[in-house]
């Protein structure tokens, strides 16, 4: 590969991991971005990677552990994440409850997910998903700041790697009115296969065989969800990669703590 040749593939990624984080996050990097339709499907394989920098992000915000109260800190590593993310995800998690938990047939649960009202459902499953991540974090960074901020990574990441599996092996039950139908039916297991490699092989190197137990976790939450999402509405939609993003990170939290010595 000559030098010219170099360039272009090095400007072609980087192109395609700019339309990652544009789908993943708020950062205004459209004026850096060259929007092409083929890249669409080719930007899940930085989902992973663009998950690991927000999970960074928000870690690097536990820092302040030290001159503030823990929950504190994690309070403002909560709102750094969702500033960045613009609660794409947890939004995500609010519509798939209301519509999956309260409509009676998949037609009607799709028509309450696509309502941007949130109804009693998606409050509460907010409420106990952002309550569970304050004490799961602040568990984790009572034990140990440095592993505190490599689950963040960890997490965040495994969730946006959910998102890629589910949308690689099940079909989209409503592509029309979605900020993720460009993905509906065509991410395929070349995309999938490196997204898999990059998420464990990350955790393994931060967390060993702690990342491991996060890692099957996740897998299992994944394949659970994806199941949910099959039966509810026959595949899946933005909403549900959102609910599922959120619950494959609490489950990394979740199995993490699980881990540790218990406290006198």
């Amino acid at each position: 590969m000559n030098e010219a040749s170099f360039v272009g593939v090095a400007r072609r990624q980087l192109n395609i991991f700019l339309a990652a984080v544009m789908f993943l996050t708020r950062l205004p990097v459209c004026r850096f971005h060259v929007f092409r339709e083929e890249d669409v499907a080719s930007s899940t394989i930085y989902f992973p990677l663009v998950g690991a920098l927000i999970g960074l992000a928000g870690g690097l915000a536990l820092l302040a552990s030290s001159i503030v109260p823990p929950v504190i800190a994690v309070l403002i590593s909560m709102l750094i994440t969702i500033c960045l993310t613009g609660g794409l995800h947890e939004d995500g998690l609010a519509d798939s409850a209301d519509g999956l938990i309260g409509g009676q047939d998949p037609q009607r649960r799709l028509e309450i997910m696509k309502d941007s009202r949130i109804g009693a459902y998606g409050a509460l499953a907010l409420w106990f998903s952002l309550t569970a991540k304050l004490f799961l974090v602040q568990s984790l960074l009572v034990v140990n700041l440095v592993m505190a901020v490599e689950a963040m990574v960890i997490a965040h990441c495994l969730g946006r790697t959910a998102t890629v599996a589910l949308l690689t092996c099940l079909p989209y039950a409503r592509l029309e009115d979605s900020k993720s139908s460009g993905f509906g039916n065509k991410v395929t297991f070349r995309e999938l296969v490196p997204v898999i490699a990059f998420a464990v092989i990350l955790s393994l190197l931060l967390l060993g065989l702690q990342g491991a137990f996060c890692v099957t976790a996740g897998t299992v939450v994944t394949l659970v969800c994806g199941l949910y999402f099959k039966e509810k509405i026959g595949g899946i939609t933005g909403d549900c990669l959102g609910a599922a993003n959120q619950l494959v990170e609490l489950s990394a939290y979740l199995s993490l703590l699980t881990l540790q010595p218990a406290r006198g």
